[in-house]
Protein backbone atom coordinates (compact mmCIF):
# COMPACT_ATOMS: atom_id res chain seq x y z
CA UNK A 1 0.00 0.00 0.00
CA UNK A 2 0.94 3.63 -0.73
CA UNK A 3 2.07 5.35 1.80
CA UNK A 4 1.55 9.70 2.03
CA UNK A 5 5.31 10.26 1.27
CA UNK A 6 5.14 7.80 -1.54
CA UNK A 7 2.06 9.80 -3.07
CA UNK A 8 3.30 12.88 -2.59
CA UNK A 9 6.25 11.66 -4.26
CA UNK A 10 4.76 10.07 -7.11
CA UNK A 11 2.74 13.68 -7.76
CA UNK A 12 5.82 15.57 -7.51
CA UNK A 13 7.45 13.25 -10.15
CA UNK A 14 4.24 13.63 -12.52
CA UNK A 15 4.40 17.34 -12.32
CA UNK A 16 8.25 17.46 -13.46
CA UNK A 17 7.56 15.45 -16.37
CA UNK A 18 4.60 17.94 -17.48
CA UNK A 19 6.85 20.25 -16.73
CA UNK A 20 9.82 19.58 -18.70
CA UNK A 21 7.49 17.81 -21.82
CA UNK A 22 6.08 20.02 -24.80
CA UNK A 23 2.21 20.89 -24.23
CA UNK A 24 0.75 19.79 -28.08
CA UNK A 25 -2.85 21.55 -26.57
CA UNK A 26 -2.27 24.32 -24.26
CA UNK A 27 -6.07 24.53 -23.59
CA UNK A 28 -6.44 20.90 -22.54
CA UNK A 29 -3.05 21.23 -19.94
CA UNK A 30 -4.04 24.15 -18.57
CA UNK A 31 -7.54 22.54 -17.70
CA UNK A 32 -5.99 19.50 -16.35
CA UNK A 33 -3.88 21.96 -14.21
CA UNK A 34 -6.79 23.40 -12.92
CA UNK A 35 -8.15 20.16 -11.74
CA UNK A 36 -4.66 19.70 -10.01
CA UNK A 37 -5.07 23.04 -8.22
CA UNK A 38 -8.94 21.94 -7.14
CA UNK A 39 -7.53 18.51 -5.91
CA UNK A 40 -4.06 20.55 -4.07
CA UNK A 41 -6.60 22.04 -1.69
CA UNK A 42 -8.68 19.03 -0.81
CA UNK A 43 -5.92 17.89 1.75
CA UNK A 44 -5.67 20.97 3.78
CA UNK A 45 -9.67 20.96 4.75
CA UNK A 46 -9.27 17.32 6.08
CA UNK A 47 -9.40 17.82 9.64
CA UNK A 48 -10.77 21.57 10.24
CA UNK A 49 -12.90 20.07 12.99
CA UNK A 50 -10.36 18.57 15.16
CA UNK A 51 -7.89 21.27 15.03
CA UNK A 52 -7.74 24.52 13.35
CA UNK A 53 -6.14 25.41 10.17
CA UNK A 54 -2.72 27.65 10.98
CA UNK A 55 -2.06 30.89 9.53
CA UNK A 56 0.50 29.25 7.16
CA UNK A 57 -2.05 26.38 5.98
CA UNK A 58 -4.18 29.45 5.12
CA UNK A 59 -1.98 31.55 3.17
CA UNK A 60 -1.24 28.49 1.05
CA UNK A 61 -4.96 27.80 0.17
CA UNK A 62 -5.43 31.51 -0.03
CA UNK A 63 -2.48 32.05 -3.15
CA UNK A 64 -3.12 28.66 -4.71
CA UNK A 65 -7.15 30.13 -5.13
CA UNK A 66 -5.54 33.10 -7.00
CA UNK A 67 -3.61 31.00 -8.89
CA UNK A 68 -6.76 28.80 -9.98
CA UNK A 69 -8.42 32.14 -10.77
CA UNK A 70 -5.31 33.57 -13.06
CA UNK A 71 -5.63 30.39 -14.75
CA UNK A 72 -8.95 30.25 -15.44
CA UNK A 73 -8.44 33.92 -16.73
CA UNK A 74 -5.63 31.93 -19.38
CA UNK A 75 -8.16 29.48 -20.59
CA UNK A 76 -11.14 31.65 -21.36
CA UNK A 77 -8.12 33.59 -24.12
CA UNK A 78 -7.25 29.98 -25.02
CA UNK A 79 -9.16 28.61 -28.18
CA UNK A 80 -11.36 25.49 -27.06
CA UNK A 81 -9.29 22.24 -26.04
CA UNK A 82 -9.24 19.36 -28.90
CA UNK A 83 -10.70 16.42 -28.81
CA UNK A 84 -7.37 14.61 -28.21
CA UNK A 85 -6.33 14.59 -24.35
CA UNK A 86 -3.17 15.88 -23.08
CA UNK A 87 -1.40 16.58 -20.22
CA UNK A 88 -1.47 12.78 -18.77
CA UNK A 89 1.03 13.60 -16.20
CA UNK A 90 -1.42 15.86 -14.77
CA UNK A 91 -4.26 14.01 -14.51
CA UNK A 92 -1.73 11.14 -12.84
CA UNK A 93 -0.26 13.81 -10.15
CA UNK A 94 -4.27 14.88 -9.16
CA UNK A 95 -5.35 11.34 -9.07
CA UNK A 96 -2.19 10.94 -6.63
CA UNK A 97 -3.13 14.05 -4.54
CA UNK A 98 -6.79 12.51 -4.33
CA UNK A 99 -5.30 9.32 -3.09
CA UNK A 100 -3.75 11.46 -0.50
CA UNK A 101 -7.44 12.75 0.68
CA UNK A 102 -8.92 9.21 0.46
CA UNK A 103 -5.83 7.38 3.03
CA UNK A 104 -7.11 10.63 5.73
CA UNK A 105 -10.12 9.90 5.04
CA UNK A 106 -9.92 6.07 5.70
CA UNK A 107 -8.86 6.58 9.32
CA UNK A 108 -12.15 8.27 9.90
CA UNK A 109 -15.63 7.13 10.45
CA UNK A 110 -18.52 8.87 8.50
CA UNK A 111 -18.85 10.82 11.81
CA UNK A 112 -15.58 12.18 12.08
CA UNK A 113 -15.15 8.89 15.05
CA UNK A 114 -11.73 7.89 14.87
CA UNK A 115 -11.05 4.48 13.27
CA UNK A 116 -7.13 3.73 14.34
CA UNK A 117 -4.50 4.98 16.69
CA UNK A 118 -3.17 6.91 13.93
CA UNK A 119 -5.89 9.02 13.48
CA UNK A 120 -4.85 10.98 16.64
CA UNK A 121 -1.30 11.61 15.38
CA UNK A 122 -3.39 13.40 12.40
CA UNK A 123 -4.96 16.09 14.25
CA UNK A 124 -1.71 17.85 15.70
CA UNK A 125 -0.48 20.90 14.15
CA UNK A 126 2.58 19.37 13.44
CA UNK A 127 0.88 16.42 11.32
CA UNK A 128 -1.38 19.77 9.32
CA UNK A 129 1.92 21.16 8.60
CA UNK A 130 3.43 18.35 7.35
CA UNK A 131 0.81 18.30 4.49
CA UNK A 132 1.08 21.84 4.29
CA UNK A 133 4.41 21.51 3.48
CA UNK A 134 4.32 18.65 1.10
CA UNK A 135 1.31 20.74 -0.74
CA UNK A 136 3.81 23.68 -0.78
CA UNK A 137 6.62 21.59 -2.44
CA UNK A 138 3.64 20.61 -4.99
CA UNK A 139 2.93 24.05 -5.39
CA UNK A 140 6.27 24.69 -7.11
CA UNK A 141 6.29 22.10 -9.54
CA UNK A 142 2.42 23.21 -10.36
CA UNK A 143 4.67 26.92 -10.83
CA UNK A 144 6.83 25.19 -13.53
CA UNK A 145 3.68 23.72 -15.30
CA UNK A 146 2.78 27.30 -15.66
CA UNK A 147 5.99 28.73 -16.42
CA UNK A 148 6.25 26.04 -19.66
CA UNK A 149 3.10 26.93 -20.54
CA UNK A 150 3.60 30.70 -20.66
CA UNK A 151 6.78 30.18 -22.41
CA UNK A 152 4.86 28.06 -25.49
CA UNK A 153 1.77 30.80 -25.49
CA UNK A 154 1.69 33.13 -28.33
CA UNK A 155 -0.85 35.10 -26.89
CA UNK A 156 0.67 37.41 -24.75
CA UNK A 157 -2.43 38.30 -22.67
CA UNK A 158 -2.67 34.28 -21.89
CA UNK A 159 0.83 34.55 -21.37
CA UNK A 160 0.74 37.14 -18.90
CA UNK A 161 -2.20 35.21 -17.29
CA UNK A 162 0.32 32.15 -17.05
CA UNK A 163 2.64 33.81 -15.81
CA UNK A 164 0.84 35.25 -12.56
CA UNK A 165 -0.17 31.62 -12.39
CA UNK A 166 3.42 31.10 -11.72
CA UNK A 167 4.35 33.86 -9.39
CA UNK A 168 1.43 33.11 -7.11
CA UNK A 169 1.89 29.33 -6.78
CA UNK A 170 5.45 29.86 -6.69
CA UNK A 171 4.60 32.58 -3.61
CA UNK A 172 2.56 30.14 -2.14
CA UNK A 173 5.26 27.21 -2.03
CA UNK A 174 7.72 30.04 -0.51
CA UNK A 175 6.00 30.76 2.08
CA UNK A 176 3.91 27.53 2.56
CA UNK A 177 7.94 25.67 3.54
CA UNK A 178 9.04 28.60 5.52
CA UNK A 179 6.38 28.57 7.36
CA UNK A 180 6.12 24.21 8.36
CA UNK A 181 10.02 23.58 9.76
CA UNK A 182 7.95 21.89 12.52
CA UNK A 183 6.47 19.61 10.46
CA UNK A 184 6.06 15.91 11.33
CA UNK A 185 7.84 13.89 9.15
CA UNK A 186 6.36 10.84 10.81
CA UNK A 187 3.06 11.20 9.36
CA UNK A 188 4.51 10.50 5.98
CA UNK A 189 4.48 6.75 6.90
CA UNK A 190 0.99 6.91 6.93
CA UNK A 191 -1.01 4.09 5.12
CA UNK A 192 -4.63 3.70 3.95
CA UNK A 193 -6.88 1.80 6.96
CA UNK A 194 -7.88 -1.37 5.68
CA UNK A 195 -10.98 -3.00 7.14
CA UNK A 196 -10.72 -5.90 9.53
CA UNK A 197 -11.52 -8.09 6.94
CA UNK A 198 -9.66 -11.14 6.59
CA UNK A 199 -7.55 -12.11 3.30
CA UNK A 200 -6.57 -15.76 4.02
CA UNK A 201 -3.20 -16.94 2.62
CA UNK A 202 -2.82 -18.63 -0.96
CA UNK A 203 -0.51 -21.27 -1.69
CA UNK A 204 0.08 -19.37 -5.30
CA UNK A 205 1.55 -16.09 -2.88
CA UNK A 206 4.90 -15.65 -4.11
CA UNK A 207 7.67 -15.43 -1.19
CA UNK A 208 8.76 -11.93 -2.46
CA UNK A 209 5.21 -10.70 -1.70
CA UNK A 210 5.42 -12.38 1.59
CA UNK A 211 6.35 -9.07 3.72
CA UNK A 212 3.78 -6.84 2.03
CA UNK A 213 0.87 -9.21 2.67
CA UNK A 214 2.41 -9.09 6.13
CA UNK A 215 2.25 -5.66 6.75
CA UNK A 216 -1.71 -5.13 6.02
CA UNK A 217 -2.17 -8.61 7.85
CA UNK A 218 -0.98 -6.32 10.67
CA UNK A 219 -2.70 -2.97 9.59
CA UNK A 220 -5.92 -5.11 9.80
CA UNK A 221 -5.08 -5.96 13.87
CA UNK A 222 -3.72 -3.11 14.61
CA UNK A 223 -7.80 -1.57 13.48
CA UNK A 224 -9.32 -4.65 15.16
CA UNK A 225 -7.13 -3.64 19.03
CA UNK A 226 -8.09 -0.20 18.46
CA UNK A 227 -11.89 -0.98 17.77
CA UNK A 228 -11.90 -3.29 21.26
CA UNK A 229 -9.74 -0.61 23.08
CA UNK A 230 -12.65 1.91 22.63
CA UNK A 231 -15.74 -0.59 22.14
CA UNK A 232 -16.18 0.51 18.18
CA UNK A 233 -16.54 -2.87 17.42
CA UNK A 234 -19.86 -4.72 16.58
CA UNK A 235 -18.09 -8.27 16.86
CA UNK A 236 -17.09 -8.23 20.22
CA UNK A 237 -13.76 -10.69 21.09
CA UNK A 238 -15.01 -13.47 22.92
CA UNK A 239 -12.76 -15.63 25.42
CA UNK A 240 -12.06 -18.44 22.86
CA UNK A 241 -10.90 -15.36 20.26
CA UNK A 242 -8.54 -14.31 22.97
CA UNK A 243 -6.84 -17.68 23.93
CA UNK A 244 -6.82 -18.51 20.13
CA UNK A 245 -5.33 -14.53 18.82
CA UNK A 246 -3.05 -15.72 21.65
CA UNK A 247 -1.83 -18.68 20.65
CA UNK A 248 -2.14 -18.01 17.12
CA UNK A 249 0.28 -14.97 18.11
CA UNK A 250 2.77 -17.17 19.69
CA UNK A 251 3.29 -19.14 16.69
CA UNK A 252 4.24 -15.81 14.51
CA UNK A 253 6.81 -14.63 17.38
CA UNK A 254 8.35 -18.28 16.71
CA UNK A 255 8.67 -18.88 13.21
CA UNK A 256 9.71 -15.22 12.78
CA UNK A 257 12.50 -16.25 15.27
CA UNK A 258 13.18 -19.11 12.82
CA UNK A 259 13.11 -17.60 9.92
CA UNK A 260 15.83 -15.01 11.55
CA UNK A 261 17.47 -18.34 12.85
CA UNK A 262 18.12 -19.80 9.44
CA UNK A 263 19.17 -16.60 7.80
CA UNK A 264 21.71 -15.70 10.27
CA UNK A 265 23.51 -18.79 8.53
CA UNK A 266 24.36 -16.66 5.73
CA UNK A 267 25.83 -14.09 6.97
CA UNK A 268 29.45 -13.09 8.97
CA UNK A 269 29.34 -13.50 12.50
CA UNK A 270 28.78 -9.93 13.72
CA UNK A 271 25.69 -9.69 11.53
CA UNK A 272 24.35 -13.04 12.80
CA UNK A 273 24.68 -12.15 16.09
CA UNK A 274 22.17 -9.52 16.09
CA UNK A 275 19.84 -12.13 14.28
CA UNK A 276 20.19 -14.37 17.18
CA UNK A 277 19.35 -11.87 19.53
CA UNK A 278 16.13 -10.95 18.12
CA UNK A 279 15.31 -14.25 17.30
CA UNK A 280 15.83 -14.57 21.08
CA UNK A 281 13.42 -11.48 21.83
CA UNK A 282 10.89 -13.20 19.80
CA UNK A 283 10.91 -16.43 21.81
CA UNK A 284 10.37 -14.65 24.79
CA UNK A 285 7.68 -12.75 23.60
CA UNK A 286 6.06 -15.94 22.15
CA UNK A 287 6.53 -17.24 25.94
CA UNK A 288 4.10 -13.78 26.75
CA UNK A 289 1.73 -14.71 24.89
CA UNK A 290 1.30 -18.58 25.41
CA UNK A 291 1.21 -17.65 28.88
CA UNK A 292 -1.96 -15.67 28.19
CA UNK A 293 -3.51 -18.05 26.29
CA UNK A 294 -2.77 -20.57 29.22
CA UNK A 295 -4.48 -18.75 31.67
CA UNK A 296 -7.70 -19.55 30.12
CA UNK A 297 -7.55 -23.11 30.23
CA UNK A 298 -10.36 -24.92 31.92
CA UNK A 299 -12.74 -21.88 31.83
CA UNK A 300 -15.47 -21.09 29.18
CA UNK A 301 -17.08 -18.37 27.22
CA UNK A 302 -20.69 -19.55 27.62
CA UNK A 303 -21.49 -17.12 24.30
CA UNK A 304 -18.92 -18.53 22.71
CA UNK A 305 -17.27 -21.78 23.76
CA UNK A 306 -15.43 -22.93 20.96
CA UNK A 307 -12.68 -23.40 23.70
CA UNK A 308 -13.75 -25.86 26.27
CA UNK A 309 -13.01 -28.47 29.02
CA UNK A 310 -13.22 -32.52 27.06
CA UNK A 311 -17.03 -32.86 28.23
CA UNK A 312 -18.44 -36.46 29.00
CA UNK A 313 -20.53 -38.20 26.31
CA UNK A 314 -24.04 -37.98 26.80
CA UNK A 315 -25.51 -40.67 29.03
CA UNK A 316 -28.58 -43.18 27.01
CA UNK A 317 -31.33 -41.75 29.05
CA UNK A 318 -30.15 -37.95 28.52
CA UNK A 319 -29.89 -39.23 24.57
CA UNK A 320 -33.62 -40.97 24.86
CA UNK A 321 -35.77 -38.22 26.64
CA UNK A 322 -34.03 -35.92 23.97
CA UNK A 323 -32.08 -33.37 26.67
CA UNK A 324 -29.06 -33.42 24.52
CA UNK A 325 -27.68 -29.98 23.93
CA UNK A 326 -25.49 -28.83 21.24
CA UNK A 327 -22.98 -26.31 21.98
CA UNK A 328 -23.52 -23.26 19.73
CA UNK A 329 -21.49 -22.59 16.66
CA UNK A 330 -19.79 -18.80 16.55
CA UNK A 331 -18.20 -17.15 14.24
CA UNK A 332 -14.47 -16.13 15.33
CA UNK A 333 -13.32 -12.88 15.57
CA UNK A 334 -11.73 -11.74 12.15
CA UNK A 335 -8.68 -10.82 14.12
CA UNK A 336 -8.14 -14.41 15.18
CA UNK A 337 -8.24 -15.79 11.38
CA UNK A 338 -6.15 -12.55 10.58
CA UNK A 339 -3.85 -13.40 13.22
CA UNK A 340 -3.74 -17.39 11.71
CA UNK A 341 -3.41 -15.67 8.42
CA UNK A 342 -0.27 -13.76 9.39
CA UNK A 343 1.24 -17.08 11.00
CA UNK A 344 0.75 -19.17 8.10
CA UNK A 345 2.58 -15.88 6.21
CA UNK A 346 5.84 -15.90 8.33
CA UNK A 347 5.49 -20.19 7.92
CA UNK A 348 5.58 -19.51 4.12
CA UNK A 349 8.90 -17.58 4.50
CA UNK A 350 10.74 -19.94 6.54
CA UNK A 351 8.77 -23.48 5.25
CA UNK A 352 7.64 -22.72 1.12
CA UNK A 353 4.24 -21.24 -0.10
CA UNK A 354 2.86 -24.70 0.77
CA UNK A 355 3.13 -24.84 4.26
CA UNK A 356 0.13 -24.98 6.96
CA UNK A 357 0.04 -25.15 10.72
CA UNK A 358 -2.35 -28.24 10.07
CA UNK A 359 0.33 -30.29 8.61
CA UNK A 360 1.50 -33.33 10.87
CA UNK A 361 5.14 -33.34 9.58
CA UNK A 362 7.13 -30.26 9.62
CA UNK A 363 8.82 -29.95 6.50
CA UNK A 364 12.42 -29.07 5.84
CA UNK A 365 13.30 -25.41 6.16
CA UNK A 366 14.31 -22.86 2.84
CA UNK A 367 17.69 -21.99 2.91
CA UNK A 368 18.74 -18.85 4.47
CA UNK A 369 19.59 -17.17 1.25
CA UNK A 370 16.67 -18.01 -0.60
CA UNK A 371 15.14 -16.39 2.48
CA UNK A 372 17.45 -13.41 2.45
CA UNK A 373 16.91 -12.94 -1.06
CA UNK A 374 12.62 -13.16 -0.83
CA UNK A 375 12.86 -10.27 1.80
CA UNK A 376 15.61 -8.55 -0.02
CA UNK A 377 18.56 -8.09 2.94
CA UNK A 378 18.42 -8.69 6.63
CA UNK A 379 17.84 -5.14 6.52
CA UNK A 380 14.34 -5.54 4.64
CA UNK A 381 13.76 -8.63 6.52
CA UNK A 382 13.90 -6.84 9.95
CA UNK A 383 11.84 -4.16 9.03
CA UNK A 384 9.49 -6.55 7.27
CA UNK A 385 8.65 -8.97 11.12
CA UNK A 386 9.15 -5.33 12.88
CA UNK A 387 5.57 -4.69 12.16
CA UNK A 388 4.55 -7.68 14.12
CA UNK A 389 5.62 -7.08 17.70
CA UNK A 390 4.78 -3.43 17.34
CA UNK A 391 1.12 -4.54 16.41
CA UNK A 392 1.46 -6.84 19.01
CA UNK A 393 1.83 -4.87 21.58
CA UNK A 394 -1.65 -2.90 20.79
CA UNK A 395 -3.27 -6.25 20.89
CA UNK A 396 -2.05 -7.06 24.40
CA UNK A 397 -3.11 -3.39 25.36
CA UNK A 398 -6.48 -3.86 23.94
CA UNK A 399 -7.00 -7.59 25.37
CA UNK A 400 -7.68 -6.29 28.90
CA UNK A 401 -11.01 -4.41 27.65
CA UNK A 402 -12.16 -7.45 26.23
CA UNK A 403 -11.71 -9.92 29.08
CA UNK A 404 -13.62 -7.48 31.22
CA UNK A 405 -16.39 -7.21 28.45
CA UNK A 406 -16.60 -11.22 28.62
CA UNK A 407 -16.62 -11.23 32.08
CA UNK A 408 -20.25 -11.95 32.33
CA UNK A 409 -20.16 -14.87 29.90
CA UNK A 410 -17.22 -16.83 31.79
CA UNK A 411 -17.35 -20.25 33.65
CA UNK A 412 -14.99 -22.62 35.23
CA UNK A 413 -15.29 -26.04 36.41
CA UNK A 414 -11.86 -25.39 38.99
CA UNK A 415 -14.08 -25.37 41.92
CA UNK A 416 -10.85 -23.38 43.43
CA UNK A 417 -11.83 -20.61 40.66
CA UNK A 418 -15.42 -20.53 41.08
CA UNK A 419 -17.51 -17.95 42.78
CA UNK A 420 -19.42 -19.30 45.61
CA UNK A 421 -23.11 -20.52 45.44
CA UNK A 422 -24.78 -23.14 42.62
CA UNK A 423 -23.35 -26.20 44.02
CA UNK A 424 -25.05 -28.43 42.02
CA UNK A 425 -23.53 -27.10 38.97
CA UNK A 426 -19.87 -28.55 37.01
CA UNK A 427 -19.46 -24.81 35.99
CA UNK A 428 -19.95 -21.76 38.09
CA UNK A 429 -19.00 -18.38 37.33
CA UNK A 430 -15.63 -17.26 37.82
CA UNK A 431 -14.66 -15.79 40.64
CA UNK A 432 -12.79 -12.01 40.32
CA UNK A 433 -9.63 -13.08 41.43
CA UNK A 434 -9.33 -15.22 38.36
CA UNK A 435 -11.41 -12.39 36.21
CA UNK A 436 -7.81 -10.54 37.53
CA UNK A 437 -5.39 -13.36 36.57
CA UNK A 438 -7.05 -13.61 32.80
CA UNK A 439 -6.04 -10.14 32.07
CA UNK A 440 -2.69 -10.07 34.52
CA UNK A 441 -0.61 -11.61 31.61
CA UNK A 442 -1.04 -9.16 29.17
CA UNK A 443 0.91 -7.02 31.34
CA UNK A 444 4.26 -8.72 30.64
CA UNK A 445 3.44 -9.20 27.19
CA UNK A 446 4.22 -5.22 26.67
CA UNK A 447 7.25 -4.97 27.32
CA UNK A 448 8.40 -7.68 25.35
CA UNK A 449 6.87 -6.76 22.71
CA UNK A 450 8.54 -3.40 23.11
CA UNK A 451 11.95 -5.68 23.55
CA UNK A 452 11.35 -7.46 19.76
CA UNK A 453 10.54 -4.74 18.38
CA UNK A 454 13.74 -2.69 19.34
CA UNK A 455 15.89 -5.43 18.42
CA UNK A 456 14.60 -5.62 15.14
CA UNK A 457 14.80 -2.07 14.33
CA UNK A 458 18.79 -2.03 15.55
CA UNK A 459 19.01 -5.11 12.95
CA UNK A 460 17.43 -2.61 10.27
CA UNK A 461 19.29 0.57 11.16
CA UNK A 462 22.74 -1.61 11.05
CA UNK A 463 22.08 -2.37 7.76
CA UNK A 464 20.91 1.20 6.38
CA UNK A 465 17.27 0.67 6.33
CA UNK A 466 14.94 3.20 7.52
CA UNK A 467 12.05 1.92 8.86
CA UNK A 468 9.71 4.98 8.95
CA UNK A 469 6.80 3.46 10.10
CA UNK A 470 8.42 2.95 13.54
CA UNK A 471 7.98 6.40 14.39
CA UNK A 472 4.62 6.72 13.38
CA UNK A 473 3.86 3.99 15.36
CA UNK A 474 5.47 5.24 18.32
CA UNK A 475 3.46 7.97 18.13
CA UNK A 476 0.58 5.72 17.89
CA UNK A 477 1.23 3.87 20.99
CA UNK A 478 1.85 6.91 23.19
CA UNK A 479 -1.79 8.13 22.55
CA UNK A 480 -2.81 4.42 22.50
CA UNK A 481 -1.13 4.64 26.51
CA UNK A 482 -2.36 8.13 27.18
CA UNK A 483 -6.89 7.13 26.75
CA UNK A 484 -6.00 3.61 27.64
CA UNK A 485 -8.91 2.75 30.48
CA UNK A 486 -6.53 0.08 32.10
CA UNK A 487 -4.92 1.07 35.46
CA UNK A 488 -1.98 -0.58 34.45
CA UNK A 489 -1.03 1.03 31.10
CA UNK A 490 1.41 3.49 32.92
CA UNK A 491 1.66 5.07 36.47
CA UNK A 492 -0.80 7.62 37.45
CA UNK A 493 1.52 10.01 38.10
CA UNK A 494 2.76 9.88 34.42
CA UNK A 495 -0.32 9.79 32.64
CA UNK A 496 -0.22 13.14 30.44
CA UNK A 497 -4.03 13.52 30.86
CA UNK A 498 -5.81 14.27 34.09
CA UNK A 499 -9.05 12.05 34.31
CA UNK A 500 -11.77 14.43 34.31
CA UNK A 501 -14.51 14.05 37.21
CA UNK A 502 -17.65 13.28 35.47
CA UNK A 503 -20.85 15.68 35.20
CA UNK A 504 -23.38 14.58 38.06
CA UNK A 505 -27.28 16.01 37.11
CA UNK A 506 -27.49 18.51 39.89
CA UNK A 507 -29.72 17.52 42.99
CA UNK A 508 -32.29 19.61 44.06
CA UNK A 509 -32.17 21.58 46.86
CA UNK A 510 -34.39 21.26 50.06
CA UNK A 511 -34.23 24.11 52.22
CA UNK A 512 -35.17 23.26 55.71
CA UNK A 513 -37.17 26.17 57.77
CA UNK A 514 -37.97 26.27 61.82
CA UNK A 515 -40.92 25.28 62.24
CA UNK A 516 -42.46 28.30 64.80
CA UNK A 517 -43.30 26.75 67.99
Amino acid sequence: MATLDELFDTAGDRLRTAAAAPAPDRAATAGHLDLFLAALVEPLALDEVDTPRSAVTDDLAFHVGRASDALQSAQRLLPSPGAIPAGSHLLDASAAVEAVRDVIQSHHGPDRVPLSAYAYALSTGPAHHYLTRRCAELAWGAAQVASSLARDTLDSSAAAAFADVRRFLSEASVFGRDGTRDADAAVGALPLMLPVDPVQADSADRPQDVPAHLAEDCDRLSRAAFETLHHRSAHRMSGSDLQQLARWTAMQRLLAGRVLLRAAEELPEQAAAGLRQSAEALRESAQAWQKSATAWHRIVDTADPRSHPKLPAPGYEVVRRGEVVRLPQVLPHPSTVIARTAAVRVGQLLYGAEWRPELTTRPDPRKGAAILADARGPGALAAALYRLPATGWQLALAAPQAVSRARGGLVTDVFEHQAPGLKDHRFRPIAPQQLEALAAPYKAVLPAEQASAVSLLDIAGQAGVSVPRALLDATAHRGLAATAAQGWTQPREATARPVQPRLRPPQPQVLLRRRRL
